[in-house]
């Protein structure tokens, strides 16, 4: 069983030292997502694939389009993929590139129509907050995203408002924009809370 996740740097384990200098967190988050829900299932053949790209270009709308660096447009893509899960965690980087909140909404609507078409199951999960100062509407576009779940009737992991109200969380973001370990797997674990009640009735389906 395979779960894809796509998604910018707030998922993909990005961070930064003092000098600028990137590189990965590990275990990243979908990296820690695969080893709780094989140690859950007690099977090692459940793979969590990150597809997560960073930088300002990975947005919602570059993955629709082609654009963010992981190949062909998305809707092609997500075609020839193993996956029987999709996650989507695109937010923070949208509106960087000129994406309106209405735009945000038709691609997410556009996403969710593509991994259905491709016979799979979407998942969304919210952006974590940045502390930054150069993401006013991060809340807004993380909004948007409940009601497509809402509206589509699929799972939903919620992250904003629950790191939000952590204390010093902002103590546990590289530049105030990178989650660090801690938040990773707190973040892992919530999506494991969302993705694991899946995998359950797929491993029960299948026997």
């Amino acid at each position: 069983m395979q779960i894809d996740v796509f998604g910018d740097d707030g998922i993909a384990g990005f961070t930064t030292n003092g000098f600028g200098m990137f590189s990965l967190v590990t275990p990243n988050e979908p990296q820690a997502l695969q080893t709780f829900l094989q140690s859950q299932f007690n099977d090692t053949g459940i793979a969590v694939a990150n597809h997560a790209t960073g930088g300002t270009s990975s947005s919602l709308q570059n993955e629709m389009l082609g654009m963010d660096g992981n190949g062909a447009p998305f809707a092609d893509r997500i075609k020839q993929s193993p996956a029987g899960y999709v996650i989507e965690s695109h937010a923070r980087n949208d509106a960087l590139g000129g994406e309106t909140i209405d735009d945000y909404r038709q691609y997410l609507a556009a996403w969710v129509a593509a991994v259905k078409a491709a016979g799979k199951t979407p998942v969304l999960e919210e952006s974590g907050p940045a502390c930054d100062g150069d993401h006013p509407q991060l809340a807004a576009y993380v909004q948007a995203m409940d009601d497509a779940a809402a509206q589509f009737n699929i799972p939903l992991v919620t992250q904003y408002a629950y790191i939000s109200s952590l204390p010093n969380w902002q103590s546990h973001m590289a530049s105030c924009l990178y989650p660090d370990t801690y938040l990773l797997q707190i973040r892992a674990q919530r999506e494991q809370a969302v993705i694991a009640p899946l995998v359950h009735a797929a491993i029960g389906g299948a026997q």
